[in-house]
């Protein structure tokens, strides 16, 4: 039995870095214009040349503020991006006068205000946004009638939680503008989705960013158990004697050759288990003591007597662990998959075609207006 009640399942989409990239590298903007064919490769094309005539503002009152390989990055690209951008500098800044309050018109680098500082980081996170669009136009890469339901079932929820009126309040205050908006910055984040899967599953596309690929990491050796248990929960009875007397009942059937799933279906009283009938895998210090040991006493198939924990009474039978749905401690290191490591390396190329990009700054990127400090 776990020591929380609550089982988490984990997603496809795991691992710190990939929820990193899609946390903090989402963004929307224009469309950029048709790269010329390059023999370098889409990697190549999506960091190189778009044309001059690249397609600029979007978004009624928008305007361009910088071009990124000549693809123009608009003030609805940047807009919510500052705190991001400026999260980033703060540490930097803190080295620099030993404080965290920033004074934006303090100079910083080079004799540049922190401020004109700011509005360049935005544009340079809002390169990555380009890089990756661009790359995805060259795949094909479109979002299917499931992503466009998805979308505008978000934006419906928020409306019903907020209202309409308090809903672009709200967008507005953190550089978003408008539902129109919104719903581009979701439409960027499932086309950044839908090219990491394109690219893992490609293994010729993959190639262009096998040099950025992780090596696999050594964790300290873990032995893995694997359990199945019938449980008579203290909760469910007058008394702890009535439990112990229908847990008894329960493991003389099973002892007898009744189909332990049937029965753990039909009298268990765990609902993790319930929802995990498979099972569980779990590693040493996520189960209750008492249930951790017996299951180690076990041998595989092996049906173990009564176990009392703080939970009730357990029927345990030890059962062959599943390596891919592995319970863990919070907080503990755990193996990442391939599909992790290619992610990892995936945005770290495409990272690196957003580093080596040609930004162009243009003079109204300093008309773009930042939240008030304070």
């Amino acid at each position: 039995m776990m020591k929380s009640n609550t089982a988490k399942k984990k997603l496809w989409f795991s691992g710190i870095l990939v929820a990193l990239i899609l946390t903090l590298m989402m963004g929307c903007g224009s469309p950029a214009a048709d790269a010329d064919d390059d023999a370098n490769g889409r990697g190549a094309e999506a960091a190189g040349a778009a044309n001059d005539d690249a397609v600029g503002p979007t978004f009624e009152g928008d305007f361009a503020v910088a071009r990124v390989n000549r693809m123009y990055v608009n003030a609805s690209d940047i807009g919510f991006l500052e705190m991001q951008a400026q999260n980033m500098l703060m540490w930097e800044y803190f080295e620099m006068f030993g404080e965290f309050e920033i004074d934006r018109q303090r100079e910083f680098r080079d004799g540049v205000v922190f401020e004109r500082v700011l509005r360049e980081e935005m544009v340079r996170q809002a390169a990555f946004t380009k890089i990756y669009q661009e790359y995805a136009r060259q795949l094909g890469i479109t979002l299917t009638d499931e992503d466009y339901e998805m979308i505008e079932a978000h934006i419906d929820n928020f409306r019903e939680q907020f209202g309409e009126q308090e809903l672009e309040v709200m967008l507005y205050a953190d550089g978003i503008r408008g539902t129109t908006h919104l719903w581009e910055i979701y439409r960027s984040q499932i086309i950044f989705e839908n090219l990491l899967m394109a690219i893992v599953d490609d293994p010729a596309e993959f190639a262009r960013f096998e040099a950025y690929m992780p090596e696999e990491e050594e964790l300290p050796e873990e032995e893995l158990l694997g359990a199945k248990h019938i449980l008579a929960s203290f909760d469910n009875f007058d008394s702890e004697e009535e439990a112990e007397d229908f847990a008894n009942d329960i493991l003389a059937r099973a002892l007898a050759g009744e189909d332990f799933a049937m029965l753990m279906a039909e009298y268990g009283q765990d609902p993790g288990m319930m929802a995990n009938p498979q099972g569980y895998t779990f590693v040493s210090g996520v189960m209750v003591s008492e249930f951790e040991q017996a299951t180690m006493e076990l041998e595989i198939g092996e049906i173990s007597g009564l176990v009392r924990s703080d939970f009730g009474f357990h029927i345990i039978m030890r059962i062959e662990p599943d390596e891919d749905n592995v319970m863990r401690p919070p907080g503990a290191p755990a193996p990442r998959t391939l599909q992790d490591r290619m992610f990892e390396a995936i945005f770290l190329g495409l990272q690196t075609m957003a580093d080596e990009a040609e930004i162009e700054f243009l003079p109204a990127l300093e008309d773009v207006v930042l939240m008030p400090q304070g």
